[in-house]
């Protein structure tokens, strides 16, 4: 009896062991989208940012963290450092903080602390860099929009829409051909709806594309302020300070 549950027991191993197997799973890659890391770039940084000008209201005010993305098109096929070179990008930057300023009540409801500023597009600058210099030259295409508690702006649609100029000068001080301090500035030139800024990019790091940076954004346009009724506007601007980390390839 022994002997036959020992040979009962030899003989169902092999299906103990199937049993036990696990199934290997093929996945077909062409269901699937593919992005190289390459073609990113972007940053991530501290920032502060408000809603003010508005009458002589007081101003709104917001702390929170930025993150930018940028997906390289035109740029990504020129491998070119030097003579004639293309940096484009479409690109998303988002802002989440809270209100740093005492909320205001309309009627007796307190503001929201939430804030959130949005802005999303495609820029497009094309130049000539040498081994020392390098300046380009182009237009950015933009939506933007800024809630700071209860205040929007806009405040009559959910985005402003702007198509601002855009130049860039660069300063290689030496190390690698990407270690390069950039200066990016962009004006619309409208003074009913206007958007304009600056970007300074210093490289630290000289093998890596990494660099630390800062950016001044401004846009001014129509408000609704936390304290208004519905549907009543005066005008207002936009102004946020970003320093933090930008990382990624400049051309």
């Amino acid at each position: 009896m022994l002997r036959k549950l020992l040979f009962a027991t030899v003989g169902a191993m092999p299906l103990l062991l199937a049993a036990q197997t696990q199934t290997a799973i093929v996945y077909d890659p062409s269901k699937y989208i593919l992005v190289d890391a390459r073609l990113l770039r972007g940053s991530v940084g501290y920032t502060s940012f408000g809603i003010s000008d508005v009458d002589t209201l007081p101003d709104r005010q917001g702390q929170g963290v930025d993150l930018r993305i940028e997906a390289r098109l035109v740029s990504s096929f020129l491998k070119k450092t030097e003579g004639f070179v293309i940096a484009d990008a479409f690109f998303l930057d988002l802002t989440m903080g809270r209100l740093s300023s005492e909320p205001l009540y309309y009627y007796t409801s307190p503001e929201s602390r939430f804030c959130t500023s949005v802005a999303f597009g495609y820029s497009f600058l094309a130049g000539y860099s040498t081994e020392r210099f390098g300046i380009l030259g182009g237009k950015q295409i933009l939506w933007s929009t800024a809630m700071v508690g209860g205040t929007d702006l806009p405040g009559p649609t959910l985005f402003t829409f702007t198509a601002p100029w855009m130049a860039r000068l660069e300063f290689r001080p030496g190390f690698s051909q990407e270690f390069r301090i950039m200066l990016t500035g962009w004006d619309n030139f409208n003074d009913d709806k206007r958007t304009n800024g600056f970007r300074v990019d210093i490289p630290f790091l000289p093998k890596k594309r990494f660099f630390l940076t800062y950016t001044f954004t401004r846009a001014t346009d129509q408000v609704s302020y936390a304290s208004f009724d519905n549907y009543q506007y005066a005008s207002g601007t936009f102004t946020q300070h970003m320093i933090g980390l930008r990382f990624g390839s400049i051309y």
